[in-house]
């Protein structure tokens, strides 16, 4: 567990608050990450960046193209334009919503939007920021519960950044493309990292709330999803068990940054860039680790210690 934190540049502090049942169980799934890509990697080969052509996953079995747990749709040659097929497929059944549902999603984004004004000064627990929105938009207190539990407000809150993330990242593909993939995958953490300087003060608050057993399902989905998109806007075209471990890296990679960020004093979070620049050397030693020595039931598995010890961490910090 030393090992992971420092790799991500993290204080060791956050770890120590684990309690012992949780250390255990992550330490079983990462032997079953391991175990699992074992079986998969003698067959798979090692696609990198600007590959093969890409078909994306399905938004509720996350996995490469072609594995039983990926998606159906080919995505062909990478657009930094086009959604990832999953944010297509919410986007259709989006479109299939009737009036009323379309109503009642335009008033909770607008209840969302005013309960962010009242986060730094109320927090995100115990519905406060939510009932002072509710009342500012002339809303009886019972509004209020269209954002759900606290959790599920944060929730809210991190499912909007993450499509206003793919919003701008759609709108810089002449910019992305000039860029290395590993600038590309900079320029967009540090975009998605930059969301938070609004709530920073709270978000400890925020991440003790998605640490909530009910909450935690959705948390650990709307961060991978956010890897995957990253991954896609920077031209990833893998199709075999990378897949995979890019994802896990780079959701170790934006944890560790974000940590980092909690307590970040120097000026325009310079520090914090410059953890996220580490962390993505990391990134790149691990994928070559990978490719040089063939060891990728061991890169996975220290790919999914780091995503699973550093999300623990995070959503362990007290409130």
């Amino acid at each position: 567990m030393l090992a992971l934190a420092r790799a991500l540049h993290v204080s060791w502090a956050p770890l120590e608050r684990l309690p012992a049942s949780m250390l255990q169980r992550m330490a079983a799934v990462t032997t079953a990450a391991a175990t699992s890509s074992s079986a998969a990697s003698g067959a798979d080969s090692i696609n990198g960046i600007n590959g093969q052509a890409h078909p994306s996953s399905s938004p509720f079995t996350p996995g490469p193209p072609g594995s039983t747990l990926s998606g159906s749709h080919s995505r062909g040659v990478p657009d930094l334009h086009e959604p990832p097929v999953w944010q297509q497929q919410q986007h259709h059944q989006q479109e299939a919503h009737t009036p009323e549902q379309d109503d009642f999603v335009s008033r909770r984004q607008q209840l969302l939007a005013a309960t962010l004004k009242h986060v730094p000064q109320l927090g995100w627990a115990g519905g406060a920021a939510a009932a002072a929105a509710a009342s500012e938009l002339g809303l009886s207190p019972a509004a209020a519960g269209m954002l759900g539990s606290d959790a599920q407000t944060v929730q809210h809150f991190v499912a909007d950044c993450n499509r206003r993330l793919d919003r701008e990242l759609a709108g810089m593909q002449q910019l992305l493309s000039a860029m290395e993939p590993r600038q590309r995958l900079r320029t967009a953490l540090q975009l998605r990292l930059r969301m938070l300087e609004p709530v920073i003060e709270t978000w400890p608050q925020a991440l003790a709330l998605l640490a909530q057993p009910e909450a935690a399902p959705r948390s650990l989905q709307l961060a991978f999803d956010l890897a995957d998109s990253i991954w896609h806007a920077a031209g990833d075209t893998s199709t075999d068990a990378t897949w995979y471990s890019k994802r896990a890296l780079l959701t170790g990679v934006y944890v560790g940054a974000e940590l980092f960020m909690l307590n970040d004093a120097s000026p325009g979070f310079a520090d914090t860039w410059a953890a996220l620049d580490r962390g993505l050397e990391g990134v790149v030693e691990a994928e070559g680790a990978v490719e040089g020595a063939g060891s990728f039931a061991s890169s996975l598995g220290d790919a999914a210690a780091m995503a699973l010890t550093q999300l623990s961490s995070m959503l362990r910090r007290p409130m």
